[in-house]
């Protein structure tokens, strides 16, 4: 039976593909999760220039008062120069739209050239969408996009393992991540203090899509239940243990950091630091928290926004020579990178090919496990900045390069 019960978990996240860079900040009605994404056509506009945005949501229910809530209405754009680009949506009750399944919408934007002006040094842009009901403020959600190199159409790879938050004690995360798609479940420990509840170990698992740093999904609940003897029932019936009830999210600082929340009750929206556990460390593998480098990689070397430098290279598995220190050799033996990590994860890799010098150096802290940025020195120490990406993913570029 609970394998049964399991199954039809899994099978449900197969509906469930969208995801988004920050999650709701909380507000009433919090618990009923929104899956939202934002989306920016063309993906890297021209600067100075107009462009889309794509609103893509749903809801997920009715609501506990038995109104269902209509697709959004009207959004307005705002540029605070300096800071970010405001969208701003209402939502209209109907106890009529009662017979109708959740509403979902999909909405082109016109965001004008202005919003240029709120664009920072570093070349990104925070746009937020918050949705309102009278004053009671329902879901706020933000994305950062890179308007000057794109990268945040590489979707982060932080691969299988467990993770564990100092805030947390006793709890922790399991991810398994195959290609851009994730599946994480989330072990809470669920005390109720209003209802005299001594708390009990709850399961919590959600599955989207890696777009960009993040990934977000529905969270579904997993409790078994118990008789009025609080003795576990031996069958309940699969409403008895699973309940849609929110969202789940992870955003990705680094390759060994990230930010998770799974909760559902009296949800506001908290992200909880986590780092990745190393346990069992094998002398014949690499250890978990060292970067996976092994594969086909594009180096890209970046003059503003001209691409004056491109580099195809395949990295073997990597080794270990000393302690702390990780070499990987290109297939053809060009290129030689060289990592010093120490647990959790933190320290820099430096990338050098032997033909002609060119290096590339990067922090852990840039490292997202399919992306990284850092300095590229080429030529007559010609300094560019440097994104490694990995393959078959691509950044986008202007149409004039």
């Amino acid at each position: 039976m609970r394998i049964s019960i399991a199954l039809t978990i899994l099978f449900a996240f197969a509906s469930n593909d969208i995801s988004a860079a920050h999650f709701r900040d909380g507000g009433f009605l919090s618990d009923n999760g929104i899956l939202e994404t934002l989306r920016i056509e063309p993906r890297l506009p021209a600067p100075g220039e107009s462009f889309t945005i794509k609103l893509s949501g749903s809801w997920p229910e009715v609501s506990p008062d038995g109104v269902c809530r209509p697709p959004l209405d009207a959004p307005t754009v705002t540029v605070y120069p300096g800071n970010f680009v405001a969208i701003h949506s209402n939502i209209i009750s109907n106890s009529s739209n009662c017979d109708l399944p959740p509403a979902s919408w999909d909405i082109d934007l016109n965001i004008p050239a202005s919003a240029w002006d709120a664009v920072d040094a570093d070349g990104l842009l925070r746009i937020e969408h918050t949705l309102f009901s009278g004053i009671n403020m329902l879901t706020s959600i933000n994305q950062v996009f890179d308007m000057r190199l794109g990268t945040h159409e590489v979707p982060a790879f932080i691969g299988s393992g467990f993770w564990t938050s100092a805030d947390l004690p006793l709890e922790g995360i399991l991810i398994e991540q195959q290609g851009s798609r994730v599946l994480f479940y989330g072990l809470r420990y669920d005390r109720d203090t209003h209802l005299d509840d001594e708390g009990e170990p709850v399961w919590q698992l959600v599955a989207g899509e890696m777009y960009g740093d993040s990934t977000l999904g529905r969270s579904y609940r997993y409790d078994w239940p118990f008789d009025e003897n609080r003795v576990p029932l031996e069958k309940p019936t699969e409403m008895e243990v699973l309940s849609v009830n929110d969202s789940g999210a992870i955003i990705v600082d680094d390759y060994n950091h990230i930010r998770v929340f799974t909760e559902v009750t009296g949800n506001l929206g908290i992200y909880h630091d986590y780092r990745r556990v190393t346990f069992g460390i094998d002398k014949g593998r690499l250890p978990n928290y060292a970067p996976p480098l092994a594969g086909r990689w594009t180096l890209h070397g970046f003059n503003g926004q001209n691409t004056v430098f491109t580099a195809a290279l395949e990295l073997l598995v990597g080794s270990t020579e000393a302690v702390n220190q990780y070499p990987f050799v290109s297939s053809d033996g060009d290129w030689i990178a060289t990592c010093t990590v120490f647990a959790p994860g933190n320290g820099n890799c430096s990338m050098e090919r032997i033909s002609d010098g060119a290096k590339f150096e990067f922090p852990m802290t840039a490292f997202q496990g399919n992306l990284a940025r850092g300095n590229l020195v080429v030529g007559n120490n010609n300094t560019l900045d440097g994104v490694l990406v990995r393959q078959p993913w691509q950044l986008p570029v202007l149409n004039n390069q």
